[in-house]
């Protein structure tokens, strides 16, 4: 059989959304058999006959979503590979002569991705320039919230880049992840997780970030900004898969409720009643999203009706939850700024007790931190190191634990000259100085790197400075 008998096909190793890959339209006399593989699995086969005008159409639309998948987060790893994703199929096509095949059949193969799309652009193009989400290109985010930005690589492989912005100006780039191959990958990009990768103190920083997505060629390809905004306390945290296959985190500040489907049956057993454990009980919760910009509806109702995967995470526990959203009211309307929604979920387990994680939450003591300020939170634990004169001219602070691998020292002091004598500092217990900076001369802050369990000691001639502020990023905020 020949190719080229086909008016319409999908072209040869191109990649297409679920909803865009085109149907097959074949002109040709006889009865055909097509056969769809993925790998070595048959998805599926038929037998067609032409109609009245000598044509065959066969559309495999439906067939792909059993095979595709956006696999979900979980609290371990920061770099997820979606190896189901995107997945190449064939269509072979036999011609038939009773029930047997006749001569060689035609073969094309072509992939699809977990993505459904309406756009002028094809769907191999547009992926090409954009993060495989449709969430607002400037999103509210806050420490506590799961964050994960996902995107196709087709070009041989992409570096995703955080940009912040100190307050003095210019920007601060840190590389988030580099990926060598092509794929789909989603990276965690919350903020509790960048600023310990920033080498700066936050309260150096705007209140915003940028994600910048570059190509194999160091060309920027698209770019998310996170705007922060400080917590109020009633946050609760969803990831959904979203309609382009990526995942998508929405922040509902308003009212969750249990409100469970439970039935109880009673038996009576000689002269005593006992409950029947002989019932289907659900643990079921209505989330209201809060009021949010009415221009997020459209992006809400794709999460609440994609009907993937979606899963509440619990910041208490560090923990994710997998959910089934099974009712949802989306009533937004675009005549004031605000709106909400609301929708029901239950756990998509089918045995109703509680992790561990969820049960450790209610057995520790925590409370809710809402500063004034919108600016970013400082994650930083602060210790004061104190000079002390051994009485030969020397000043020297007492040994100091620092568990972390990166100390951030500044200097109080307010610098009119340059004239300091250095400040050298030892590093376990040793005798020898590890290293010296220079006050009013070298930064401020001073970075020092050293080893985790390392412990660290200050001692210089200088008169003029009493105490020293340290900070550093516990490894629980990296």
């Amino acid at each position: 059989m020949n190719i080229n008998q086909f008016s319409q096909k999908p072209v040869a190793g191109r990649t297409y959304a679920k909803n865009e890959v085109p149907a097959f339209v074949i002109t040709t006399p006889s009865t055909l058999l097509a056969v769809l593989t993925v790998g070595s699995e048959t998805v599926y086969q038929g037998s067609y006959s032409p109609d009245f005008s000598g044509q065959i159409s066969i559309d495999f639309s439906g067939l792909y979503d059993k095979y595709l998948e956006t696999q979900i987060p979980s609290s371990l790893g920061d770099l997820i590979t979606h190896t189901d994703y995107r997945r190449q199929f064939t269509a072979t096509f036999y011609v038939l002569v009773g029930e047997d095949v006749s001569g060689d059949p035609a073969t094309l193969s072509w992939y699809v991705a977990n993505a459904r799309l309406k756009s002028a652009m094809a769907f191999m193009n547009w992926s090409g320039q954009n993060f495989l989400t449709n969430q607002p290109i400037e999103k509210v985010t806050n420490y506590e919230s799961p964050e994960w930005l996902t995107w196709l690589e087709l070009s041989g492989g992409s570096t995703l880049v955080a940009r912040f912005y100190p307050k003095t100006g210019d920007h601060l780039d840190v590389t988030v992840c580099t990926t060598s191959n092509d794929g789909c990958f989603s990276a965690n990009v919350r903020y509790s997780r960048l600023i310990g990768m920033a080498n700066v103190l936050s309260n150096r920083l705007k209140g915003y970030y940028d994600l910048v997505l570059y190509n194999v060629k160091d060309e920027e390809v698209c770019r998310q900004r996170f705007i922060y905004e400080e917590r109020s306390g009633r946050e609760k945290y969803f990831c959904f898969v979203n309609a382009l296959g990526g995942i998508d985190t929405l922040i509902c500040d308003g009212e969750n409720v249990l409100q469970p489907e439970t039935t109880h049956n009673i038996g009576r057993f000689a002269n005593r009643y006992r409950a029947l454990d002989d019932t289907d009980d659900q643990r079921k919760w209505t989330q209201n999203t809060g009021m949010m910009p009415n221009k997020y509806r459209n992006w809400v109702y794709e999460l609440l009706t994609e009907k993937q995967g979606a899963e509440k995470y619990d910041p208490a526990a560090m923990d994710y939850y997998e959910i089934v959203v099974d009712t949802s009211e989306i009533a937004m309307g675009d005549f004031g700024q605000l709106a909400a929604a609301s929708f029901g979920y239950i756990l998509n387990e089918t045995v109703n007790v509680m992790l561990d994680t969820e049960r450790a939450v209610d057995r520790s003591l925590h409370q809710s931190v809402a500063d004034e300020s919108e600016d970013l939170e400082d994650l930083t634990t602060e210790k004061v190191a104190v000079f002390e004169d051994d009485g030969q001219g020397n000043y020297t602070t007492e040994e100091i634990e620092v568990p972390a691998p990166k100390v951030y020292v500044t200097d109080p002091r307010t610098f009119e000259t340059a004239s300091e004598l250095p400040i050298y500092y030892f590093l376990n217990g040793s005798q020898s100085a590890s290293g010296s900076f220079t006050p009013g001369v070298d930064a401020n802050p001073y970075i020092i790197d050293k080893k985790e369990d390392a412990t660290i000691r200050f001692a210089t001639q200088n008169a003029n400075v009493a105490t020293l502020i340290i900070n550093y990023y516990p490894n629980a905020n990296i």
